[in-house]
């Protein structure tokens, strides 16, 4: 045996605690945000009855709470060094925004057939949490999607995860950080579109360097779904045409660009020389991606079961 090998498992053992690490994190996140809706409930159940104070405990819990646990059990890991910027012009970044629109609504429709059948199946509907948006007032809504949860999730996802990430090469780290991010919603309706758009944000801060850039994508597709659609709804059927026309053109158009520009995308290998299945293992063969995957998928199956 050659004493100078290093040993398997030490080497390993580093990777494996970071991944785990990570994982905590994303746990005390979901953990932090469901303790305080079930403490503030508890305590005071009438907070459930009127929609600005429902509002306020979900918003709080997930972004007053769970970002700061978050943040606090990440507090300390190093982070490579920031890309050079290379901002998107108005031109690409108008088609990534296409792009990504046309990734939410076909992601959507894949969504919606899923959870129908598993609705025929069980014999009931599938609870959409999204739906509980509705009741909400408008002003709400667009300080939560066009203010609050681009800047919020943007930061963790895109920046303090996907910068952590990007050691293990780009599209580990895509891949890795849009799955977190779509585990980190908890339910079955946002889980694809979540996931799909992660990546297309995660490859766009890789590429450009500009968190911002993610930011305003993010805010400006909720825009659409919180703000644009409700608009037109109020039009009767001149609406219905004009939304059926934004979701088909989108996905048409979207995905034609997304196709057309697939053979421009560049990944680097990244620094830590493990093969692509190997890095997958040490990502979810660890206490804290178990725990965090465990409760993400536990709170999924409140929505379906």
């Amino acid at each position: 045996m050659d004493l100078h090998q290093p040993d398997r498992a030490q080497l390993l053992r580093p990777h494996c605690q970071w991944f785990s690490r990570l994982g905590w994190a994303l746990f005390a996140q979901m953990a932090a945000m469901l303790a305080v809706q079930l403490l503030v409930a508890g305590i005071v159940p009438s907070v459930l009855n009127h929609p600005i104070s429902r509002w306020c405990l979900s918003v709080g819990s997930a972004y007053g709470a769970g970002v700061p646990a978050f943040c606090l059990v990440l507090r300390g890991v190093p982070a490579p060094g920031p890309s050079a910027r290379r901002p998107m012009g108005p031109l690409n970044l108008g088609k990534t925004l296409v792009t990504t629109l046309g990734l939410v609504y076909l992601s959507n429709l894949l969504t919606l057939l899923l959870t129908q059948l598993i609705g025929i199946l069980r014999g009931q509907a599938v609870t959409n949490p999204v739906d509980s948006l509705a009741g909400y007032p408008t002003v709400l809504n667009l300080l939560l999607g066009c203010v609050i949860a681009p800047l919020s999730e943007e930061y963790l996802f895109r920046y303090l995860l996907l910068n952590r990430l990007r050691p293990y090469g780009d599209k580990f780290a895509i891949l890795a950080s849009a799955l977190c991010f779509g585990l980190f919603h908890g339910n079955l309706n946002q889980l694809f579109y979540a996931f799909a758009v992660g990546a297309l944000f995660a490859y766009v801060v890789l590429r450009t360097g500009c968190l911002w850039q993610s930011i305003l994508l993010h805010a400006l597709i909720n825009f659409t779904s919180v703000g644009l659609v409700p608009l037109l709804e109020l039009l009767g059927q001149t609406g219905e045409l004009l939304t059926s026309l934004l979701v088909l053109g989108s996905i048409v158009v979207g995905m034609t660009f997304l196709v057309t520009s697939w053979r421009d995308i560049k990944l680097e290998p990244g620094l830590v020389p493990f093969s692509e299945g190997m890095k997958w293992r040490l990502f979810f063969e660890n206490p804290g991606v178990i725990a965090f995957c465990l409760l993400a998928l536990i709170l999924m199956a409140s929505y379906v079961l």
